[in-house]
């Protein structure tokens, strides 16, 4: 009996195939929740990268508009990507600007986003693993092809004298001789490639010349100071202005009162000035000269530029305004080749670039922003 029993094995390759398929659908199971999970941590990982893209684009915009706005639009792209509560429960995207100290070494704007999914299982929820939890970061900074000029708060293609009480948040540059007096604070550079003087009770971290040229330091105390500025070129624009589509021409000087709500670049053949409150975003080119009076104020969602490519000496003037470009707004003030002159403004957000500059009484200009009203000026880099 016992050797028939050894001898009988029918059935036994049934009952080793039913274990080894169940291990099978096991495997083959675990498999498709693993590819599953791979799929949906690169789709989440090209959307963060997209968001964080997006909403770099925004950061050119003074904080905090800037950066409400980037967070906004980086929120908008995960959605768009399928990544919101709707989709996922729950679909956590946080969108910070913390600088990182070792990627971002020029300190450049940045915006980073981390999101955080449940994915639903498929074999391991039998496992009573119903859901997988993902993650997916990424961080960009703000790349701007703006240079020479546009890295200044304020540029002077020939010498520059700055006398009061201003505070200048950002660098000041002057092909020529930079002279400072008064009780200036610059947080930038204070840079003349002809020499630099610096009188009174300034607070500068850094002061910059060109070979073989004197810094000059009386009554305050300079962090650091070197020999290798450089002259920088002004760039001419017209020819890109020009070609924006729906350009707005003007054949005669141009005023505007009240209130203004204009958008897109307008090119005036003769003078522009500016009484009441001009909300805007785009470029004023005038052949002649422009004016912003005491009750003129100009905001906006963006960058404004007002550019005179008149040779007067009175190509740009800024007259008495209490806040100048306030709020969510950053202006470019640029005659390469004229004169701009500010009188008694108290808050200017934005960067002065002119052949001469002057500045009297104003005190503070917030500047150091990137070209945004052209195209082709700024891009987003991923640096995670």
């Amino acid at each position: 009996m016992i050797k028939k029993l050894r001898k009988n094995q029918e059935g036994s390759v049934a009952v080793l195939v039913g274990v080894m398929l169940s291990v099978l659908i096991g495997f083959l199971g675990l498999a498709l929740d693993v590819g599953n999970l791979v799929v949906v941590k690169t789709q989440m990982q090209n959307a963060v990268d997209a968001a964080v893209c997006a909403g770099c684009l925004q950061l050119s915009v003074p904080i905090p508009t800037g950066q409400s706005q980037a967070t906004t639009e980086a929120n908008s792209i995960l959605a768009a990507n399928n990544f919101s509560p709707a989709n996922f429960s729950p679909a956590n995207a946080t969108v910070t600007f913390t600088q990182d100290t070792v990627r971002n070494l020029s300190n450049a704007p940045e915006i980073n986003c981390s999101l955080t999914i449940n994915v639903p299982t498929y074999f391991m929820n039998v496992l009573h693993i119903p859901t997988w939890p993902l993650t997916a970061n990424a961080e960009a900074i703000l790349i701007s092809s703006a240079t020479g000029p546009f890295k200044n708060t304020i540029f002077s293609n020939n010498s520059l004298s700055i006398n009061g009480t201003e505070t200048i948040t950002g660098s000041v540059y002057t092909n020529q001789e930079l002279t400072i007096n008064g009780t200036e604070i610059i947080r930038g550079a204070a840079v003349g490639v002809g020499g630099v003087s610096i009188n009174g009770t300034e607070s500068i971290p850094s002061a910059q010349t060109g070979p073989g040229n004197t810094i000059s330091v009386n009554g305050t105390t300079v962090n650091s100071e070197s020999y290798n500025a450089i002259t920088q070129t002004m760039p001419n624009f017209t020819s890109q202005i020009l070609a924006t589509p729906n350009l707005q021409t003007f054949t005669s000087s141009q005023t505007f009162n009240g209130t203004q709500n204009l958008s897109g670049n307008i090119y005036v053949e003769g003078n522009v000035t500016i009484n009441g409150t001009m909300n805007y975003t785009g470029t004023i080119l005038a052949t002649g000269t422009i004016t912003v009076n005491g009750t003129g104020t100009i905001t906006g969602a963006n960058q404004i530029f007002l550019y005179s490519t008149s040779n007067s000496a009175n190509a740009i003037t800024l007259n008495g305004t209490q806040s100048f470009a306030p709020g969510d707004a950053s202006v470019i003030v640029y005659a390469p080749n004229g004169t701009i002159t500010t009188n008694g403004t108290q808050t200017l957000n934005g960067d002065i670039v002119g052949n001469q500059v002057n500045i009297n009484g104003t005190q503070n200009l917030n500047g150091g922003f990137p070209i945004t009203v052209l195209p082709g000026n700024n891009h987003a880099q991923l640096i995670d």
